[in-house]
């Protein structure tokens, strides 16, 4: 089972590297939100690589299916779309995180007949509709302003969602 997911390993290193240099010396200041965004999205993806490995990897069984490899290739390009767009795109910086936690529940639907939690995968409408609700609500004006802005709801809002799952999936 350890080699099961050294592809996925890898592309999850790969997209994190290539995330990694856009925290160079003019964003390493404590008002820019590209600090702040990187930062944000960082823990966000590390959080899903933990729980790939921890609920998902060990609930996995026979040959692996195109429909998981591909599955997991999308959530880790759209996790990419949506760190790169930070900030200067902000709408398609919120409809792809939105798309990455929906991505995220349309895996535990996938895996519903094994012993992984799939049921509390419904928490991940919560960043979804936050997401959503912002990108719906904001004027590109708006989102223009200070883009940082984006990441204090948004922050919250992710750690409610991964407070709750880790509590209700167990171990």
């Amino acid at each position: 089972m350890a080699e099961r997911g050294l592809f996925v390993d890898f592309m999850y290193a790969v997209t994190v590297g290539t995330a990694l240099p856009r925290l160079d010396e003019a964003a390493l200041h404590f008002n820019n939100p590209i600090l702040w965004g990187v930062l944000f999205m960082l823990m966000v993806f590390l959080e899903d690589f933990y729980l790939y490995h921890a609920k998902v990897v060990p609930n996995l069984s026979g040959p692996t299916r195109a429909r998981g490899f591909i599955l997991s290739m999308l959530i880790i390009f759209d996790w990419y779309l949506s760190q790169a767009s930070f900030p200067s795109n902000a709408p398609l910086f919120l409809v792809s995180f939105a798309v990455f936690y929906l991505l995220k529940w349309l895996g535990g639907v996938f895996m519903g007949a094994s012993k992984y939690p799939a049921r509390i995968d419904t928490v991940f409408l919560i960043p979804i509709v936050a997401a959503s609700s912002l990108a719906c609500l904001e004027s590109p004006t708006v989102l223009a302003s200070h883009p940082g802005r984006l990441v204090i709801v948004l922050a919250p809002v992710w750690l409610i969602t991964v407070s709750i799952w880790w509590r209700y999936a167990g171990p």
